[in-house]
């Protein structure tokens, strides 16, 4: 059941002197318990894509249903209570620095009107949740980045929503704690029943949690579908350099990858080139 329906959608910013078009007839759909990835180079029109999914942009043309409703005709109270229903982390966290973790946690459930002992309990659990027990009374800056994401994660997880946005949510991050906080959603997609829509321009985090993938470029959507089908078959050459660049073939999770293309194509065939590059400062 598709909860996100875009069908061609455009965005188009007005300036001064000249438009801008964001977003080009761009049409997707993302089911009830997607990990859907989005990926292009900056500028494809991605985050713009995001921000049209809660309602911080309206479309220029076309039609968009999340959760079945029509974002444009609601009212700015039915849009406040319609966010409710979606989460999103970011890339900078964007903690309150002033604030513990719990206290940063509770604030969605503060503007909801949330009362005080109902709002402490549910920060509890979701401290719990995301592996930050023993940090409660913490403050941001006694937190590492990873730390951070988790208290973000938490934060957008406050009022139970059913989507969950990524906007470039690792891209801040080394690489184990970026893989550590892709364990983690992949573990509340699973837990929670959660749909997550996932920003970025690395593959890696794509071919890492994913199972669908649009692959945007200036404004388009130029290739969609199963991500192991488009690894397998990428159709762009925008597509296979993103592919090209990812893969490792002596990482755990590129194995892993691997024995999905398997079952998917048992007939596929995989090598590892290895070049040896004579050493040209003896010579």
């Amino acid at each position: 059941m598709s909860i996100i329906e875009l069908k061609e959608i455009t965005k188009i910013f007005e300036g001064r002197s000249e438009s801008v078009k964001a977003l080009d007839k761009v049409t997707l759909n993302v089911d009830k318990g997607d990990i859907y990835g989005i990926i292009g180079y900056s500028g494809a029109g991605k985050s713009t894509l995001v921000r049209l999914f809660n309602g911080l942009e309206i479309a220029s043309g076309g039609t968009l249903k999340v959760l079945g409703q029509e974002i444009s005709e609601l009212k700015t109270k039915e849009l406040r209570a319609f966010r409710q229903k979606l989460g999103m982390i970011f890339q900078h966290f964007n903690l309150l620095w002033s604030k513990t973790v719990l206290e940063n946690i509770e604030l969605p459930l503060k503007m909801a009107g949330v009362s005080k002992i109902k709002r402490k309990q549910r920060a509890e659990e979701l401290v719990s949740l995301v592996g930050l027990a023993g940090h409660e009374d913490h403050y941001p800056n006694q937190l590492s980045g990873g730390q951070k994401q988790r208290v973000g994660i938490a934060r957008a997880l406050a009022n139970n929503p059913e989507i969950l946005l990524s906007d470039e949510s690792t891209s801040a991050l080394d690489p184990q704690t970026t893989d550590e906080i892709l364990d983690l959603l992949l573990d509340l997609n699973r837990k929670l029943e959660l749909t997550i829509v996932l920003i970025t321009h690395e593959m890696h985090v794509i071919r890492r949690i994913a199972n669908k993938v649009a692959v945007m470029e200036k404004g388009r959507v130029i290739e969609q579908g199963e991500v192991v089908e488009l690894f397998n078959y990428p159709k762009t050459e925008t597509t296979r350099k993103f592919v090209q660049q990812d893969i490792d073939p002596r990482s755990e999770d590129t194995s892993e990858f691997v024995m999905k293309v398997l079952q998917k194509n048992p007939t596929a065939r995989f090598a590892e080139l290895i070049f040896n590059i004579p050493d040209q400062s003896r010579s």
